[in-house]
């Protein structure tokens, strides 16, 4: 989704992220809701995954997207640590899904979810390999 335009008074609702490392140890992560202009300093990816799930909630608009900002302030490890946290996250949330009770026809959620983490993962492997 780079260089899509996002008109303000749309139905997008832009929760936009950068992780910035803290010395001697450590991260924030800075998060801005598009549609209030609030800034919230996370310090944790539950802190991050909560503000994200208010924003959404709280939103007079039809649909979502977050997304990461380059962070030229974050080092590498704090990079992957938040990236493996937000998988693990992702596969209990979906782990959760399977699990609640779903209606007979969920019009193809759980099949394209499971798609979307084969191909996740045949990409995650690809990488290792090169």
């Amino acid at each position: 989704m780079p260089n899509e335009t996002v008109d303000p008074n749309g139905s997008l609702l832009t929760i936009s992220a950068e992780i910035i490392s803290q010395e001697p140890e450590g991260f924030i992560i800075r998060v801005k809701n598009d549609e209030s202009g609030e800034t919230f300093e996370a310090q944790s990816v539950r802190e991050y995954a909560e503000f994200l799930i208010e924003s959404v909630n709280r939103s007079a608009r039809d649909n979502f997207v977050a997304t990461w900002l380059p962070s030229p302030r974050a080092r590498k490890r704090d990079i992957d640590l938040i990236g493996m946290q937000l998988g693990m996250m992702d596969r209990w949330m979906q782990e959760e899904l399977r699990q609640a009770e779903a209606p007979e026809d969920d019009g193809g959620l759980m099949d394209a979810l499971d798609e979307q983490s084969e191909k996740e993962e045949e990409n995650g492997n690809a990488d290792k390999a090169d």
